[in-house]
This record gives structure tokens, C-alpha cells and sequence, in this order.
């Protein structure tokens, strides 16, 4: 389709993503992604998140295969495909050339608001768990 548009939204927690997200939920033209490297991300940092089996179990583990299926057709006869994507979950070693082929964007709150709303729900030991380096 000429019109479609993959979209790669990048963000670290507490950013309000999830917020963005829900509103292209809502559009009818838009399929929405939801962290598609969680489980990859889990799997090989071994971190214990919460509901962590449940999502190893939900998705592919595989960064290459996750990255081609991001960049190939738009599911659900759709022209938007809005991935929500975290910056902690791309690992040392893992390309990030895939994501030439997406319109790439950057969810960016003001650290000191990023770091506030993360320690009131978890312990903060490193700048990467917010996705800074």
C-alpha cells in the first residue's frame, strides 16, 4: 500500500507510552504492537519482571525473526502499524538496522518526572532500566 506507514514509537518506562499507544488503538487504520522484544529482552537478561513466563511464553524470542516480521507486511489489512518499542530492550549485539525500514519516533519526558513515577512502583539500581545510558 502507498499510503501505509510503520511507525516505531521509542520510549524508556514511565514515559507515557502506554497512553500514546491506547490513543492509536483507537484509530480505526492502525494495528497496534506492544512491546515486541519483552520477551527477548527477559529471556536473555534474565531480569524477574512481573507476569515474566507468561510474556517468554507469548512471544518469539528470536531478535532477528521479531525484527523482520516488524519490518514486512502490515497485519489486519491495515495502513498504520504503531509499534511500541522500549530503548532498554535493544541489547548489546542486536542490530537495530531494521529499523531503517520504519518511521522511527522518540517519546521523550523530562528525566527528573521519568525517574520520580519509576521509584514510586520499583526499585531504581541503573540508569539503563530507564533506558539511558
Amino acid at each position: 500500500m502507498s499510503n501505509s506507514i510503520k511507525i516505531a514509537m521509542w520510549s524508556g518506562p514511565r514515559n507515557i507510552s502506554t497512553a500514546m499507544m491506547r490513543s492509536f488503538e483507537n484509530r480505526p487504520d492502525t494495528i497496534v504492537e506492544d512491546e515486541p522484544f519483552y520477551a527477548h529482552y527477559l529471556n536473555q537478561t534474565g531480569l524477574n519482571h512481573p507476569m515474566r513466563n507468561e510474556i517468554i511464553d507469548s512471544q518469539h524470542l528470536n531478535w532477528d525473526i521479531i525484527a523482520n516480521r516488524l519490518c514486512g507486511k502490515i497485519p489486519a489489512n491495515k495502513t498504520v502499524w504503531y509499534q511500541k518499542h522500549m530503548a532498554q530492550h535493544n541489547l548489546k549485539n542486536c542490530s537495530l538496522e531494521w529499523t531503517k525500514n520504519l518511521k522511527n519516533c522518540f517519546l521523550i519526558r523530562n528525566p527528573k518526572e521519568v525517574i520520580f513515577s519509576y521509584t514510586k512502583k520499583f526499585e531504581l539500581s541503573s540508569a539503563e532500566q530507564l533506558g539511558f545510558k
